[in-house]
């Protein structure tokens, strides 16, 4: 049986709040999938990377370093190279338009879920055994974990073997690497803001030139390196 390790992190999934200081309208959901033999040399050749460069702090879309320009080119073409990372997003354009009175029975967190569960069933295989990390946010990630796994069970019931956990971003550097690539998407895909980030437009420019595809567009269904999602709801009507 074939196993598989899948590295979960999310950017702006909290519900909207009409203040920019306080979120983005965009909301995207990311996921890499490896197998699990590969993970100790991709993880090394990370460590590597940040070595060379000495790029000694966590990897957050956030907190970019105007000087590191050259890190993050590299770790992108490694990501495009190498043949055993999948990359898999779920991109909401504007969460304005969500209406959880009509359809999640007025639960933000189902939704959540609903669209973890669009994330990974592109990335999940019949009879294979998978580890699914997600990015621990806050106390909540216990709960959320519980129930992302009960819905999995409930689609895929014996059919994978699937078990979910919750781990650091610092502890991870593939976690740091799906957030980055999330956090371009979100930022391409925002119109609510000036791009007026050097650096982050970079890495935007390296992604849509390795990619092939405007990030604010999403890509075809089968892709199957680097696949955006993009998800259009409706507002819905009482």
């Amino acid at each position: 049986m074939k196993e598989y390790k899948i590295f979960c992190d999310e950017s702006n999934h909290l519900v909207y709040k009409d203040n920019i200081s306080l979120g983005s309208k965009a909301m995207v959901l990311g996921a890499i999938s490896l197998p699990s033999q590969e993970l100790e040399h991709i993880n090394r050749h990370i460590k590597y990377l940040k070595y060379k460069y000495k790029y000694n702090k966590e990897l957050k879309w956030t907190k970019l370093h105007s000087k590191q320009m050259l890190f993050y080119d590299e770790l992108l073409e490694f990501f495009f190279s190498n043949i055993h990372l999948r990359f898999q997003a779920l991109l909401i354009p504007d969460k304005r338009e969500l209406r959880h009175d009509i359809y999640n029975e007025n639960n933000a967190d189902l939704f959540y879920y609903k669209m973890y569960y669009q994330v990974l069933n592109n990335l999940l295989e019949i009879d294979t055994k998978v580890k699914i990390y997600l990015d621990y946010k806050d106390s909540r990630c216990g709960d959320r974990m519980k129930e992302l796994q009960k819905v999995l069970y409930n689609r895929f019931k014996n059919s994978i073997d699937i078990q979910i956990f919750t781990i650091q971003s610092d502890e991870s550097g593939i976690v740091q690497l799906t957030d980055l690539l999330i956090g371009a998407i979100a930022y391409k895909a925002r119109d609510d803001i000036e791009h007026t980030s050097k650096m982050k437009n970079h890495i935007v420019n390296k992604l849509e030139s390795l990619s092939g595809v405007a990030l604010e567009m999403g890509t075809p269904p089968w892709e199957n390196k680097f696949n955006i999602f993009k998800i259009q709801l409706g507002k819905g009507r009482k």
